[in-house]
């Protein structure tokens, strides 16, 4: 059991460490507006589900960016061609996640804006 609780306390603090990275609290932020507005617009369970799988995989894959950007410049002391390729890779992957989460959004929440009109 004392191994269980230690893997959820290493979590939090990962989580804790995410939290502090402007990037990431950034994507937590809209990840909360996306939140508020499934609660203002009372989505069903099915768009919750689309809301919820978007803010998670958004905020995941920024953590995952950061943790490669954080090791690749650990490794890299110097500027590499191949280290900016891995970068910009992994910031190409956050990007594809986020354009997932902005079709996401208008899909559900466009046709609930154009009924208020």
């Amino acid at each position: 059991m004392k191994w269980l609780v230690g893997r959820f306390k290493y979590a939090f603090e990962g989580l804790r460490y995410a939290f502090k990275d402007r990037s990431i609290a950034f994507q937590c932020f809209l990840g909360v507006l996306a939140f508020l507005a499934g609660i203002i617009f009372q989505c069903s369970m099915t768009e919750w589900l689309w809301i919820l799988l978007s803010i998670v995989l958004v905020v995941s894959f920024e953590i995952i960016n950061s943790c490669i950007e954080g090791l690749v410049d650990y490794i890299s002391l110097k500027r590499d061609p191949r280290a900016k390729k891995i970068k910009d890779m992994a910031a190409a992957a956050v990007f594809l996640v986020s354009c997932f989460a902005l079709v996401v959004a208008l899909c559900i929440f466009v046709p609930k804006l154009l009924n208020l009109i």
